[in-house]
């Protein structure tokens, strides 16, 4: 419902804005002498100026909503169909010249001149339309053209009465050839100086048609220009009215030379501060407010790139600040307070360390339990039916203590309690024992399992092996849960420096939508929620926590129904692992 609401919206507004852009062209061609109107993709007449009643004879209300081609003669309706195709198709003005027919029935030859309008996307949205009357200048031109005809004929008669007169009087004509060749050349001077002046006005005629043809141009781009105009505005207004009035978050915004030009109320708030106070200051001028101290140590005076990084503030107040570069006008800070996700999210892992604790030592009776009963089997002489429930039992009591070892493994890893234990070793040796213990595992599926080791022997690394264990382990046992056939490639190699792991599957990949959040907590893409497979979705978060902590970095790519490759890499280079730990 709410979206049938919001089109309906669009359309009122854009039926808004079309009316205003209506109103403005007409109130801006009603004094024009020029003939203009408005035309829409489909070739109907959407409005009209003074001129265009005054040229055409029909009302505004006879024209609107009509297809443009009535106007004229049945001859010339195949050229206007024409000229339609070739405004849409042309950025610039496009001309024809064509027979007008008025209300009254009355022929005139005038000049059309169209440009197309585009929308926002560059689409075709119609075009503006212009008619110049050129009855007087085809009747100058009929006139110009009888008139030389005429004088032609002058000529000629002359020159056969001349003739005429040379057989009869060729005596005379002798004597008189020096008088009629200065008569001639007279007149030959004077055709020449008529000539002359009607080259001239012909000329004029010509430059005031291109004169006429620039302002109908000027026109067109103008009404354009206003119609871009006009939408870039209201955009614009909208997006500094929602910025400032409606964003729940604090937003500072910092010009091109770095200096601050805006921040909101919610600003204010959260940092005790006026606009009037830092409006035009640097970042590094912010250091005189105490309370911006630790937002200024965070961007720095360069303003870097920063994606919801946290700052503490001297109230005790957590914020979350992501920088965003905005094009020709600076940077925009937008300030997050998550000091009551904090809040929450300190009650929830208390919380669920004290319930994992609480739930660890029945569990691991439970399964020390069932383990002797296992053990037993054979001399309890307990029926099969009732060992096959307590085997289930078993392995349900063996997923609940892997959770509640997540659980609190994560809850170490969010308190900082999460204990390293790093020592030089060969990434091969951690390695080899777990793909050992998987092998027959995933050949009892029936897939395909390929090694892929590295020809040289690997660079040491740093590592805390038990953990180093248990990410290998993640990897190998998604891939294994999530391919139901075909394939899966175990890859250790040396690279630039750093050792790469990484496992290759063909199993059912992740949706795009989705991949962003494969390393949070608890998440599970919904394609795999659908099958049968166990999951707590805290194996990726607890595995990406644990190499990061090593230096290193985690990552995948994956496509939908084709599979999917995850990896890790471990710093090798001893002076890059030392600095690190030594920082860490």
């Amino acid at each position: 419902m709410m979206e049938e609401e919001t089109k309906e919206e669009v359309i009122e507004n854009e039926s808004g804005e079309l009316e205003d852009l209506r109103r403005y062209i007409e109130d801006f061609t009603s004094f024009l002498p020029l003939a203009f109107c408005m035309v829409n993709p489909l070739d109907y007449i959407l409005d009209c100026n003074h001129a265009f009643r005054d040229v055409s004879g029909y009302e505004k209300m006879e024209t609107i909503g009509r297809n443009i081609d009535f106007l004229f003669k049945d001859k010339d309706k195949g050229k206007i169909e024409m000229f339609s195709t070739r405004v849409a198709n042309k950025d610039s003005v496009v001309e024809e010249e064509v027979t007008l027919v008025t209300k009254g029935k009355k022929e005139i030859p005038v000049r059309i001149s169209a440009l197309s309008r585009k929308d926002d996307e560059g689409n075709f949205s119609g075009y503006f339309l212009t008619i110049s009357d050129i009855t007087e200048t085809k009747r100058f031109e009929e006139e110009l053209e009888r008139k030389i005809k005429e004088r032609t004929k002058e000529l000629q008669k002359a020159k056969e009465k001349l003739e005429e007169s040379e057989k009869v009087l060729e005596v005379r004509i002798m004597a008189r050839t020096q008088e009629l060749e200065e008569i001639n050349e007279k007149l030959e001077e004077k055709v020449k100086e008529r000539t002359r002046e009607i080259e001239k006005k012909a000329e004029e005629l010509e430059k005031k048609a291109e004169e006429m043809r620039q302002t109908q141009t000027a026109l067109l781009n103008l009404a354009e220009d206003t119609d871009k105009a006009s939408k870039d505005a209201e955009k614009e207004k909208e997006k500094t009215l929602a910025v400032i009035k409606n964003f729940v978050d604090g937003l500072i915004l910092f010009d091109l030379n770095k200096k601050v030009s805006l921040i909101n109320p919610e600003t204010e708030k959260m940092f005790g501060i006026k606009l009037k106070d830092v409006i035009g200051k640097s970042v590094k001028e912010l250091k005189s407010f105490p309370a911006l101290d630790p937002f200024v140590d965070l961007v720095g005076e360069e303003l870097k790139e920063i994606f919801r990084e946290e700052i503490a503030t001297e109230k005790g107040a957590f914020l979350e600040v992501t920088t965003i570069p905005v094009k020709d006008v600076g940077t925009l800070v937008n300030i997050h307070d998550i000091t009551r996700e904090k809040g929450i999210e300190k009650i929830k892992s208390e919380f669920v360390s004290v319930a994992a604790h609480q739930l660890r030592t029945p569990l691991s009776g439970i399964k020390w339990t069932l383990q002797t009963i296992l053990e037993e089997e054979d001399s309890a002489e307990i029926p099969e039916e009732i060992m096959s429930f307590i085997r289930k039992a078993y392995e349900a009591n063996d997923r609940m203590v892997n959770l509640v070892n997540d659980l609190l493994n994560v809850t170490r890893i969010e308190e900082g309690r999460y204990i390293y234990e790093p020592e030089e070793t060969d990434l091969m040796e951690i390695v080899d024992p777990v793909i050992e213990a998987y092998k027959d595992h995933i050949r009892k599926k029936q897939i395909e399992f390929e090694v892929q080791k590295p020809a040289e022997k690997l660079p040491k690394v740093k590592v805390d092996r038990e953990k180093i264990t248990m990410v290998v382990q993640n990897f190998l046992d998604n891939a294994m849960k999530y391919t139901k056939e075909g394939k899966i490639i175990f890859k250790v190699e040396s690279i630039n420096g750093k050792v790469k792991v990484s496992t290759t599957d063909t199993g059912v990949g992740i949706p795009d939508d989705q991949q962003k959040r494969m390393f949070n907590k608890f998440f599970r893409a919904a394609n795999v929620q659908r099958m049968d497979t166990e999951g707590s979705g805290l194996g990726l978060f607890i595995a990406k926590n644990v190499v990061e902590a090593h230096g290193g970095k985690v990552g995948f790519t994956s496509k939908i129904g084709e599979g999917s490759t995850f990896y890790f890499t471990l710093p090798a280079n001893k002076e890059e692992i030392d600095s690190f730990f030594e920082a860490f």
